[in-house]
């Protein structure tokens, strides 16, 4: 009798299915799909913070029914305005190392934040938060007009998917290197190009502007409004640079800045 049985197929489950997407670049729409097994969110992103002792919050990660222009418009609204910054800082502040703190919020006719609300036909939100170390997450997740308030059977639902799906979230971004952002902050590219240092010193100050803003997570979209310019230009100045420093990715030039720093 031999003791050694034939291998058969292990079909995955939802879960397991959610977490082999972490590396994959559909990820965001694989999560929004899972979360909305507990309840209708029309859309969802995350803030991410790489050191909090420099807090400079950037969108990270997004998927839903807003476009990604969109999305990169109202981000780059609520972190040039102070309030609605530090509100973002002060609930990953409030989150324990270690630990998520969530929070149910709906937006009152005074709040600056509301008229990006209104014009989404936003009107309710749920954020998770947390730190670790000096590492700071903040996802949130948008219900649509058309969907109504959140029952309280929707917010005991999502309570129980949100921390995996939060967790995921800052998974994604170690595995993909996010994490070393927080390293090189003292070491940008135009920082080091301002000291022809090694390759940087051939960019030009706007290459070195854009290689900083792809390192903090910006998309094109998001440079291109950062920078007041089109995203054809952002796509240009982003294939110089790369051609001279001799990568195809930001996380590359994180680690060509991580190396210059040693």
């Amino acid at each position: 009798m031999s003791d050694i049985f034939p291998p058969r197929p292990l079909p995955r489950d939802g879960v397991a299915e959610l977490a082999a997407a972490v590396v994959r670049p559909d990820f965001a729409r694989h999560l929004l799909r899972y979360i909305r097994t507990a309840a209708e969110i029309a859309n969802f992103g995350t803030f991410y913070v790489p050191d909090m002792a420099r807090p400079t919050p950037v969108l990270s990660i997004w998927a839903g029914e807003m476009s990604g222009y969109w999305f990169n418009r109202n981000a780059s609204t609520i972190l040039k305005n102070e309030r609605l910054m530090q509100s973002i800082l002060q609930r990953i502040r409030a989150a324990q190392t270690g630990g998520l703190m969530i929070e149910r919020w709906r937006p009152s006719p005074e709040d600056p934040i509301s008229p990006i609300y209104a014009r989404d036909q936003v009107i309710e939100r749920v954020t998770v938060s947390s730190l670790n170390e000096r590492v700071g997450f903040q996802s949130f997740f948008l219900r649509g007009e058309k969907s109504g308030w959140l029952s309280d059977q929707d917010m005991q639902r999502l309570q129980q998917v949100l921390p995996l799906a939060h967790e995921l979230i800052g998974l994604r971004h170690r595995i993909a290197g996010a994490a070393a952002i927080g390293q090189v902050a003292s070491g940008r590219a135009s920082a080091l190009r301002d000291r022809d240092a090694g390759p940087f010193g051939a960019l030009t100050p706007r290459e070195a502007e854009v290689c900083d803003l792809g390192v903090q997570g910006l998309s094109v979209a998001g440079t291109a409004l950062e920078l007041g310019v089109s995203e054809n230009t952002i796509r240009t100045l982003r294939r110089r640079a790369y051609g001279k420093l001799g990568v195809h990715s930001s996380t590359q030039i994180a680690t060509l800045i991580l190396n210059a720093m040693d």
